[in-house]
């Protein structure tokens, strides 16, 4: 009879591996060694290499005088100096670095916050050093006169209060007049002017700015909404010219109140009155006129309220 002789090699009767055994034999894997090796090499080399490589925040090719930053033209206008005034107002270092990773968001949201600029801009930038800002610029429509302060204060077609050192003096008579206005503005440059009445003769300025010469005008008159029942959409305008007259304008541009005359309508009406009757100060004026009829105009002495004239 024959003893039975284990075998080494049959797995049932293989010892399981203690934990300190399966550690190590997945530590010796091939591919782990070498992942280890290489953050080991970089750990040790990589400082020693960043010193032989240069900081090319400092070189020449991605540095960028911020006087040097270009813009889209400007119109007239606007100050020649606007991006310098920019950076002033910012705090924009004299120099750039392109490299730096938020230099174009910066450069951005330093623009967007003058109050030359509307809206929102674009920054591109290119190597060697160059930076240009693409926006547009508000333009101004109206000068307003408030009763309580001294001073002219310039507005654009939303009634954006716009900086009035940027005009000079010859300038200014060159801007439709909005008169009558009893309170200041009460934000700053770049703010809109929460004012229903310069909200509304800011709408007609647009309209009669290309007309204000020939028409023979001074001022849009602002009437009295003290209680601020009325939003600009049912304000009543006027219109003062040069030699004492007042037009009865009526409402804004873009109201949309039942029965009023569209704003097109009114201009052609007053350019037909003007063509076959004469300026608007004709003699033994001063008179007001009335353009809001549906059928003509109606011209009265404002010496004399009772007598009307048709015409």
């Amino acid at each position: 009879m024959s003893a039975h002789i284990p075998d080494d090699s049959d797995p049932s009767l293989q010892r399981p591996a203690t934990p300190t055994e399966q550690l190590l034999s997945w530590l010796i894997q091939p591919n782990l060694l070498l992942a280890l090796s290489c953050v080991v090499a970089a750990w040790v080399f990589l400082p020693k290499l960043g010193v032989r490589f240069p900081d090319l925040h400092d070189h020449q090719q991605y540095r960028l005088q911020t006087a040097q930053i270009e813009i889209t033209p400007p119109p007239r206008w606007v100050p020649t100096d606007l991006a310098e005034q920019v950076a002033r107002r910012a705090g924009l270092p004299g120099e750039l670095s392109l490299l730096d990773k938020d230099i174009t968001r910066r450069v951005a949201e330093a623009f967007e916050r003058h109050p030359w600029v509307k809206g929102r801009v674009r920054v591109s930038t290119s190597v060697p050093a160059r930076m240009r800002v693409e926006l547009e610029y508000r333009e101004p429509v109206a000068m307003v006169r408030v009763t309580s302060a001294a001073g002219l204060y310039p507005i654009d077609a939303e009634a954006t209060l716009l900086p009035s050192a940027d005009f000079a003096p010859a300038e200014i008579p060159k801007y439709p007049l909005i008169d009558y206005v009893k309170t200041p503005p009460r934000g700053a440059e770049g703010t809109v002017w929460k004012e229903d009445g310069v909200i509304a003769a800011a709408r007609l300025a647009v309209l009669l700015k290309p007309y204000w010469q020939q028409f023979g005008l001074q001022s849009i008159r602002v009437p009295e909404n003290s209680d601020n029942q009325l939003a600009w959409e049912d304000l009543n305008l006027q219109l003062a010219t040069r030699g004492g007259s007042r037009v009865i304008w009526g409402r804004a541009p873009g109201a949309k109140h039942p029965g009023e005359l569209l704003a097109e309508k009114k201009i052609e009406r007053i350019k037909f009155y003007l063509k076959h009757h004469g300026p608007f100060d004709a003699a033994h004026g001063p008179y007001e006129y009335d353009i809001t009829q549906w059928r003509d105009i109606s011209r009265k002495p404002i010496a004399d309220h009772g007598s009307t004239l048709r015409r």
